[in-house]
């Protein structure tokens, strides 16, 4: 089997919120030279639970391959020429995941973003079909030993904020007022950048701007979901993308995580500490505000996590069969 199709969401969804999804896709079309099959979306909320089965009659009939961003299902993917890759999966409960794996009984694979969840899903409950097929960043954003970001500020604060490591920046911020950030805050019913005096620093919101700011800050905050929502995420905590673009954007990763299969996978430890005080958040924070990142260190480490090497994996997967 070789993937000649990318099932997309883009023209049915094409929130910005999606940009870093559709970069992935973006790459794997170019790795394998396919082309694009776009979803279709669901036009009656009423007859949902209809649509995969009347999707699964349109739906692509070449090899491809689709990114999955739950584990509730109504876009037609069981057919035995595509391949799901599932993101945001938190199912628990052994007779909930069992209902689940049914509904792909069809798919010669059903891959997992979570090496966690893989570990679950594969080793514990003995899920055969299952794959570990890794989150990544694309390959636009690739670094080398040479490259350098100039850095304006300290800290970069935005998307979702870990509670805990939100009242410790409080209180560095008010021992240390000389601190300089970059947030993003609602102005206007809209996402812009401010600074440390409120001053707007850019006045919209994408994923290019995104990633400016993360190259033009020295640190930023991260923490794996499960430890500030345990009940959203049913106990897991995966590593998200998040991690890798702050090791792409030559910034420090001011972290709280559990120690599990995703963070040994990621390697979160040898780029800092999960943070357990105040004062070693101060510690870190001031190590990230006065230290150079290791650029060599951030560069090499990335080249496994490129979304080409992702797409290097599946294909051994599919030759695995």
């Amino acid at each position: 089997m070789q993937i000649e199709q990318i099932i997309t969401n883009r023209k049915i969804d094409p929130h910005h919120a999606n940009d870093l999804v559709y970069e992935w896709e973006d790459d794997l079309r170019q790795y394998f030279g396919a082309t694009f099959s776009y979803n279709r979306g669901i036009q009656n909320e009423r007859y949902s639970k209809y649509i995969p089965f009347v999707l699964n009659i349109v739906q692509t009939g070449k090899p491809a391959f689709t990114y999955e961003m739950c584990t509730q299902r109504h876009n037609g993917n069981n057919k035995r020429n595509i391949i799901p890759c599932v993101i945001d999966f938190y199912i628990r409960e052994p007779w909930k995941v069992r209902l689940w794996y049914c509904t792909y009984w069809r798919n010669p694979v059903i891959c997992v973003s979570s090496r966690e969840v893989y570990e679950y899903l594969s080793v514990s409950l003995g899920l055969k079909k299952i794959k570990h097929l890794p989150l990544s960043i694309s390959d636009r954003y690739r670094i080398t030993e040479e490259t350098e970001f100039e850095k304006s500020y300290d800290l970069l604060i935005a998307g979702r904020q870990d509670s805990m490591l939100s009242e410790w920046l409080n209180k560095y911020l008010a021992l240390h007022p000389e601190t300089t950030y970059i947030r993003r805050v609602l102005q206007g019913g809209k996402s812009v950048y401010v600074d440390q005096s409120g001053e707007v620093v850019s006045p919209t919101d994408s994923r290019e701007i995104y990633m400016q700011m993360m190259r033009k800050s020295r640190a930023c905050m991260y923490s794996t979901p499960g430890m500030d929502d345990k009940r959203r995420t049913n106990g897991y905590s995966q590593v998200t993308p998040r991690f890798l673009e702050i090791i792409a954007g030559g910034c420090y990763p001011l972290m709280r995580y559990k120690v599990n299969a995703d963070t040994n996978y990621y390697r979160l430890a040898d780029f800092g500490p999960s943070i357990t005080s105040y004062e070693l958040f101060e510690k870190e924070l001031d190590k990230a505000r006065s230290e150079k990142a290791d650029m060599r260190q951030y560069s090499r480490y990335l080249e496994g996590h490129y979304t080409s090497t992702v797409a290097h994996r599946l294909e051994k997967i599919i030759r695995a069969g």
